[in-house]
């Protein structure tokens, strides 16, 4: 008998992978799910002549490159075959899910004629928070999700895959799975990043790293965000994040202080991380990774009359923002499809906020037409370089440890854009520094397959200017995808260098060894661009008329419309961009509130 095998967890039986092969290609033989893998059970002796075969996922997505094939004489026992090897295009479609939860908590509000005091188009850390932090100050907000309600926390709160005795970062283990491609590259594009439809957003699916800014990343922001940022900001942003450092502890303490001693000259600091509420063991962060989804749920169920509940429509697909025709500076509201009842819908309100992702922002402003008197709206779509290595230590590394995990950011004190411009994160025991359920037998069985070794990584990620040549444009058809150009956006050379001998001289220091499977040694590679959503600048803000809003993320040619996401930077900091989104939307919040 003949069983081929693809080994997997990303598409695990939450979907259904068949496999199809030559000549005809046109029967399909169902997997079964067991021990890590889909099976599959073959008659050898219906090939003769070998097997020429592909895995999809049904009902017609294949899997990409080239066929898989054995010859007449490996036609007998197992055959395995996972990632790289098995690759499969992600979905392009939204999820569309109405389960009796959203039913009760999210009851949709389709009234046309209802006019609230904000629309809030996205529910991500952006809109999720500005959303939040409007309804706790009284204000009639609606917020219009295209996506469904899919989780109800962060899914590094949910119980976890483990891979026993590999790489594996429980906090992305479910992007693969939900992740949605709404976007075509334009040629020569090489954007490789997805976005969330759903409840909270990209919020749900996001690592809880939460730097700040440095002031010379700042430099191009306008004066009075970059004061509000640096004078109380990012001490509301933390509040709101519930911002706690990497756990102390004497691993912890040590670590850091190895790392500044590896690399000179850089200060390191506990990693700080977003949580929804602390309470932790030796082997996790606390408990509780912070998500939109978590503070729209509970902002639902609060019973306050001080607080005024948020409507929040899932499933409506946002097309267009609605003008006013009695006075072209004002909007009315927002136009969409509702994808329960296959029906265009219409809300109307006094002020509106596109908050729905670099990409997805910057399309509804160029479907709607609006008016761009910079011509910038779409352009300067920027990601910056990310290279990382994920490594392992050996037992007696001076970094190993069996039983603990830590996380330090690492940052140069002289840094400017062209010198040290570039953050450090350096994750030890990195596939259990984050989720919180372990089955205590998996964990025994882990810990004795990795014999105590200690899986790791480290992170570089540099700065950059907005890219002139990057940008976005539309169909005319809000059905279409986006079209995207997105050309990498290098550092200097000499940054790139610098990294690599840091980078080196570190991994040498502490012993570090590559993992088992992954390719180029313990050399630095480069990460997908657009590959954990830090993409930056559709929409950017500017202080002096030359951008798409102003320093109050105000449309420039528009009293009643803003933009609240990653869209409205004006440079692609080294910093995670999340805690800096969080700062702009309690300030955007405040500043709604009063008009």
């Amino acid at each position: 008998m003949l069983r081929i095998r693809f080994v997997t967890e990303e598409f695990a039986p939450n979907q259904t992978v068949l496999l199809r092969w030559g000549p005809n290609w046109g029967l399909d033989r169902g997997g079964v799910f067991a021990d890590g893998a889909w099976n599959f059970d073959l008659d050898e002796a219906a090939f003769p002549d070998g097997i020429e075969f592909k895995f999809l996922l049904a009902p017609d997505r294949w899997m990409t490159g080239p066929n898989l094939t054995l010859t007449r004489g490996e036609l007998t026992g197992i055959h395995d075959y996972a990632w790289p090897l098995v690759t499969f295009p992600p979905a392009t479609e939204l999820i569309t899910e109405h389960g009796v939860i959203p039913q009760r908590f999210f009851i949709r509000n389709l009234d046309p004629n209802h006019e609230y005091d904000v629309i809030v188009v996205g529910s991500g850390l952006g809109g999720g928070l500005l959303a939040s932090r409007l309804a706790g100050l009284g204000a009639d907000v609606l917020v219009l999700e295209a996506g469904s309600y899919l989780f109800p926390t962060h899914v590094g709160n949910l119980p976890r895959r483990l891979h026993i005795g590999q790489f594996d970062k429980h906090i992305w283990s479910l992007w693969g799975d939900f992740r949605v491609v709404n976007y075509v590259n334009a040629p020569g594009s090489t954007f490789a990043g997805g976005q969330a439809f759903n409840l909270g957003g990209r919020s749900v699916f996001w690592g809880g790293l939460i730097p700040r800014q440095s002031e010379w990343e700042l430099a191009s922001w306008p004066d009075s965000v970059r004061r509000y940022l640096l004078s109380g900001g990012y001490d509301d942003a933390e509040t709101a994040l519930n911002r706690v450092p990497a756990q102390s502890g004497p691993f912890q303490d040590s670590s850091r202080t190895r790392l500044e001693a590896d690399l000179p000259g850089f200060q390191a600091e506990n990693a700080p991380v977003a949580l929804q509420y602390a309470g932790a063991t030796s082997l996790a962060i606390p408990a509780g990774l912070f998500s939109t989804a978590d503070l729209l749920l509970e902002d639902r169920l609060l019973d306050d009359p001080g607080h005024q509940k948020p409507t929040i429509n899932l499933n409506v697909a946002v097309w267009s923002v609605s003008p006013d025709r009695a006075n072209p500076a004002r909007v009315t509201g927002v136009t969409g499809w509702d994808l329960l009842a296959q029906a265009q819908r219409s809300f109307r309100a006094r002020a509106v906020v596109l908050a729905a992702g670099t990409i997805e922002s910057a399309k509804i402003a160029l479907q709607s037409g609006l008016a761009d008197p910079t011509n910038t709206i779409g352009r300067g779509l920027t990601d910056h370089t990310i290279r990382y290595r994920h490594f392992t230590l050996p037992p007696g590394s001076p970094l190993a440890s069996a039983t603990d995990s830590a996380k330090v950011l690492l940052r140069h004190p002289s840094a400017n854009t062209t010198t040290h411009a570039f953050d450090i994160v350096v994750e030890l025991g990195a596939d259990f520094n984050q989720g919180r359920y372990i089955d205590p037998a998996h964990l025994a069985r882990e810990r004795a397959t990795r014999a105590g070794w200690t899986l790791c990584e480290v992170v570089f990620m540099y700065y950059a200017d907005l890219n002139a040549q990057n940008g976005l444009a539309v169909t005319g058809n809000p059905a279409d995808d986006a079209i995207v150009t997105v050309r990498p956006t290098l550092p200097p050379a000499a940054l790139l260098t610098e990294a690599d001998t840091l980078a080196h001289n570190l991994l040498a220091a502490i012993n570090a060894e590559p993992i088992l499977g992954e390719g180029g040694g313990l050399n630095l590679q480069d990460a997908l661009l657009g590959g954990v959503a830090h993409e930056v600048g559709t929409l950017r803000m500017t202080d002096d008329n030359t951008g798409v809003v102003d320093e109050n993320l105000k449309f420039l040619a528009y009293e009643n419309l803003y933009a609240c996401d990653n869209s409205v930077f004006p440079a692609s900091p080294a910093a995670n961009p999340s805690l800096t989104t969080a700062a702009l939307a309690l300030r955007l919040g405040d500043h709604l509130a009063m008009r």
